[in-house]
């Protein structure tokens, strides 16, 4: 499966973003040629988690910690033993130690062809930003995904980059309501902007992870020379709180008011 990544930022909850990771894990093992089947020895084996090549990691006494990482690094150096491509599945990895996520750092910027690396997590701002750089990041928070034109996604990203310039309260009220008047989704407006800025960071470390946003390569270039990976960092996590506001049906004019500047505040 080469289209598949050596590394992802699965968010949701933890059962959310653990059936979603055996899926992927099932989808490069399948021994079907339509996978995942669901019912070859292989697909049976990941859900039932006893496949050998697909390793599950837990936090221990709340934590992730250096000595996992340490083990799965010499592991994942091995060819896998049954299957086509070797899963290391880390639960609640927001739990990883500082020094634990340092250390895996290493294994994401050289990865191994044959394995892939799936961080499961609720809290995006528990992990560096060069571990959340290095990794292909999906939010199974919500079912629907983003459907925004090329057009809406040129001017929110226009909008935000203004946001980021100006300290003019009367020009953040105007945005505000150009934001509230647009007949998209706030959900789909919120998870654009939270790839827009994940874009960000990753042009921001240099990362060699594929940019999500290529056709707005342009405006995360001017982003990443305005702002400071901690900003981008903070940015993210301006966004995933007024998408929490969002799904627990806040007010819309309130919600993009604290979007906007919370996001000029970090600047």
């Amino acid at each position: 499966m080469n289209n598949i990544s050596h590394a992802y930022i699965f968010l949701g909850t933890e059962e959310e973003a653990a059936r979603e990771a055996l899926k992927l894990a099932q989808m490069a093992n399948c021994e079907d040629n339509l996978a995942p089947c669901g019912f070859c020895n292989s697909c049976r084996k990941i859900q039932n988690n006893v496949h050998p090549d697909v390793v599950h990691i837990y936090p221990e006494s709340a934590f992730i910690k250096i000595e996992q990482i340490r083990k799965l690094i010499l592991d994942i150096a091995q060819k896998p033993v049954e299957g086509k491509r070797k899963f290391y599945i880390l639960h609640q990895a927001h739990t990883m130690t500082p020094q634990a996520q340092n250390a895996l750092l290493k294994t994401l910027e050289d990865p191994f062809t044959e394995s892939t690396v799936v961080l499961l997590s609720s809290n995006i701002k528990q992990l560096i930003p060069t571990v959340i750089s290095r990794c292909q990041v999906r939010d199974f928070s919500q079912e629907e995904k983003s459907s925004l034109s090329i057009d809406t996604r040129q001017r929110i990203a226009e909008i935000l980059l203004h946001t980021v310039q100006t300290t003019e309260l009367y020009e953040i009220s105007t945005l505000v309501k150009e934001l509230s008047e647009r007949d998209e989704k706030a959900e789909e407006i919120l998870e654009f902007i939270i790839s827009l800025y994940r874009d960000v960071l990753v042009a921001k470390t240099n990362s060699s992870v594929a940019v999500i946003n290529q056709d707005l390569e342009s405006i995360i270039s001017k982003f990443a020379s305005k702002l400071t990976v901690k900003a981008i960092i903070m940015s993210l996590d301006v966004a995933y709180e007024q998408l929490r506001a969002v799904k627990s049906r806040g007010n819309k004019n309130l919600i993009w008011y604290n979007l906007l500047m919370g996001l000029e505040e970090v600047v």
